[in-house]
């Protein structure tokens, strides 16, 4: 087809569809590489957790700051990466976590290397969730984690997709009231998974 027709072409159905090149751009998915130290995501409203609610947590598996590195912590309990000199491994603080669909074996199950990966967590008592990836003031957690949400009784109440680069700093929940906000941010930050 001639140059002029195809953009032609083109521009018509762009038009028919109202597209533009920014909304192309804007609608495609990111993934936050937190440092780890100085960057984490915080609620903008701590979530009040029950018995039996899920924690969901996607991210991407790789490597671990060396050292101790917190997954995601409440008042009450926490799932962590402890991390020595040659593996990172997932453990599991007073509840019920799977990794990928698999029970946590004994609070050491290893982090994956790569892929697309869900920690599923079970409370089993009240707690506040305030942010994930701390606890106790250790904030080493570096995995890119790239959406979030609570169901209770089978019915998603929080959903926080961390994948909106135009968001910025905040991003905006697509289920429920609660959004998530990125100390220290800065745009150098995101990468495509």
């Amino acid at each position: 087809m001639r140059p002029a027709l195809t953009n032609a072409l083109t521009n018509a159905i762009r038009s028919a569809f109202n597209y533009t090149a920014n909304e192309a751009a804007d609608a495609e998915q990111w993934v936050a590489q937190l440092d780890g130290a100085m960057q984490y995501w915080q609620l903008t409203t701590p979530i009040n957790l029950i018995p039996l609610d899920v924690v969901e947590i996607d991210f991407i598996g790789g490597a671990v700051s060396n050292g101790f590195a917190a997954f995601i912590g409440t008042t009450n309990f926490a799932v962590r990466f402890d991390v020595d000199t040659t593996k990172s491994f997932l453990r599991e603080q007073g509840l019920d976590a799977t990794l990928n669909g698999i029970a946590v074996n004994s609070g050491s199950t290893q982090v994956p290397a790569s892929g697309e990966n869900k920690a599923s967590l079970l409370v089993s008592s009240s707690g506040v969730l305030e942010e994930i990836s701390s606890i106790v003031g250790s904030r080493l957690m570096n995995l890119p984690v790239y959406n979030f949400r609570v169901i209770r009784n089978g019915v998603v109440i929080h959903e926080i997709p961390l994948t909106n680069k135009a968001q910025g700093a905040t991003q905006l929940a697509t289920v429920g009231n609660i959004n998530a906000f990125m100390p220290n941010y800065t745009n150098a930050v995101w990468r495509k998974p």
